[in-house]
């Protein structure tokens, strides 16, 4: 079964996303940042709170958690690492670990890179990404390490099939994919992708979600291995091993000063 994944924004660039099974009125929302304007998306549908999954502690992902919870008392579930940093967190939960919550089955993985106790959500097609990885980037690395990083992306997410959707928690899609061409100049499908980002920015529409198919083709972050991403990398800095780890660290560094 197929979540129906609505998106939700908040802040300036952040998203919340509600799942729901299809038909039923009982919903899941991961990543609450702004609880007013989460209970109020849930009250205008006519949904039930089932649930609230956090991908992470930082503030922008689970600031509106307590303000739902005071609304209505429900599980908040978070990896089994990070219970300590999540506002009413009562449910940890382990790499790998498959639950069921609002008639949906979620399939948990420990992600560390962004922080240490990242975890994302796959249900059904659905990837909810948190910030580990955006279209066309990945998250900076506050507590994990490239190393850390790498492996979440490629021992991790990049085992899931293509057709998977990518919900990333931010609307950074045209940066990212801009950092991307500065790099990779003669992607002809990056370069379209951008141009297509572009245009739902200007009308004001979410870029997520796009395909992991689409993001193996144009997220450089996750084309470290490639001759052509090495050739580059290097050429800016020519220091850099043709391992790919120590290339992924070189455009992550660059990202960060992009």
């Amino acid at each position: 079964m197929e979540p129906v994944v609505e998106i939700l924004p908040v802040f300036e660039d952040n998203y919340s996303f509600v799942l729901t099974r299809p038909g039923q009125d009982r919903a899941i929302v991961v990543d609450p940042g702004d609880g007013e304007k989460v209970w109020a998306f849930l009250e205008a549908k006519g949904y039930r709170l089932e649930a609230v999954l956090a991908t992470h502690h930082h503030f922008d992902h689970v600031a509106g958690i307590e303000y739902l919870c005071d609304r209505t008392p429900v599980d908040v579930l978070c990896y089994k690492g990070d219970m300590h940093r999540v506002p009413g967190a009562n449910r940890g939960l382990g790499d790998e670990e498959e639950i069921e919550l609002g008639g949906l089955c979620f399939r948990v993985l420990h992600v560390p890179g962004h922080t240490s106790g990242h975890a994302v959500y796959v249900c059904g097609n659905a990837l909810l990404a948190g910030d580990t990885l955006f279209l066309g980037g990945c998250g900076r690395l506050f507590e994990g390490t490239p190393e850390q990083m790498f492996s979440s992306l490629y021992d991790k997410i990049l085992t899931l099939p293509e057709e998977t959707r990518v919900f990333a928690a931010h609307e950074y899609t045209v940066r990212n994919r801009s950092f991307c061409l500065s790099i990779d100049a003669e992607n002809v499908l990056l370069r379209e992708k951008l141009e297509e980002s572009k245009r739902l920015c200007e009308k004001g529409l979410p870029t997520v979600p796009a395909s992991l198919k689409t993001e193996k083709g144009t997220n450089i972050f996750l084309r470290c291995s490639e001759p052509e991403v090495i050739r580059a990398v290097q050429a800016r800095e020519p220091d850099t091993s043709e391992d790919p780890v120590s290339v992924f660290a070189a455009l992550r560094a660059m990202r960060d000063t992009y």
